[in-house]
């Protein structure tokens, strides 16, 4: 009894939900200013968003296309180098050759080809070999030799020699163009000491550019080094 007296005390006493005070309740009042103030901020960072989203897209498209530059340029690099031997290691005999090969992974077109003996500049192999060691007088005596006995092969037999004048040709990656070829005989001996001596002193630079235009000087130690064209280029 006791108990349910208490609790019917405790309720009365108690207030009731229309009388309880209520939570004030907050009021954000915002002029207009103030909103449109809220509003241009807004607007500024989605379109710092939107631009920086659209700088992103175009790096990483530059990137790609900077990728497949530099694929293209590696796969149509040339790189031209100018070596000499005198032994043919086939054919078990002395035989003398100057050739220039490409080694790059793109065709070269040879634009110019010069070459230099003791200060003095030659535009192909031949002036140069004519000059230290007279090369024009051994063919004009092996024509006039040949000229007079048709029946003998004296062009072969005195060890003639075969050049080529490499400007403006072009070079695949991974084949060579012979200079200069010239088979040893006993009839050539001091000619083919002559220019044996000297080979090695002799200096070479080429000019040439690849597919995409891109041009190059090489010397002949086969250091390469980029230029803007070969026009009107001294080496």
């Amino acid at each position: 009894m006791s108990s349910e007296h208490d609790q019917k005390i405790e309720e009365q006493h108690q207030p009731t939900a229309a009388l309880r005070p209520r939570a004030p309740r907050l009021k954000l009042k915002l002029s207009r200013s103030k909103m449109n103030s809220i509003l241009a901020l807004c607007a500024i960072l989605i379109s710092a968003a939107s631009f920086y989203a659209t700088y992103m897209q175009a790096k990483a498209a530059q990137e790609q296309v900077t990728a497949a530059e530099r694929q293209l340029y590696a796969e149509t690099w040339p790189w031209l180098q100018v070596s000499y031997s005198d032994y043919n290691i086939e054919a078990e005999r002395a035989h003398m050759t100057v050739k220039v090969k490409n080694s790059g992974t793109g065709p070269a077109l040879i634009k110019s080809m010069h070459f230099a003996y003791q200060g003095e500049q030659y535009n192909t192999l031949v002036e140069l070999l004519n000059d230290c060691c007279s090369l024009n007088a051994y063919r004009d005596a092996l024509k006039e030799v040949q000229s007079d006995n048709g029946d003998i092969n004296y062009l072969k037999q005195f060890g003639w020699y075969v050049t080529s004048n490499p400007n403006n040709s072009l070079l695949a990656d991974g084949n060579d163009l012979v200079l200069f070829s010239m088979v040893r005989s006993k009839f050539n001996n001091n000619l083919w000491e002559k220019i044996g001596e000297i080979a090695h002193d002799i200096e070479v630079n080429t000019c040439y550019c690849s597919l995409l235009k891109q041009c190059y000087t090489v010397n002949k130690a086969s250091e390469v080094k980029k230029v803007a064209n070969c026009s009107n280029l001294t080496q």
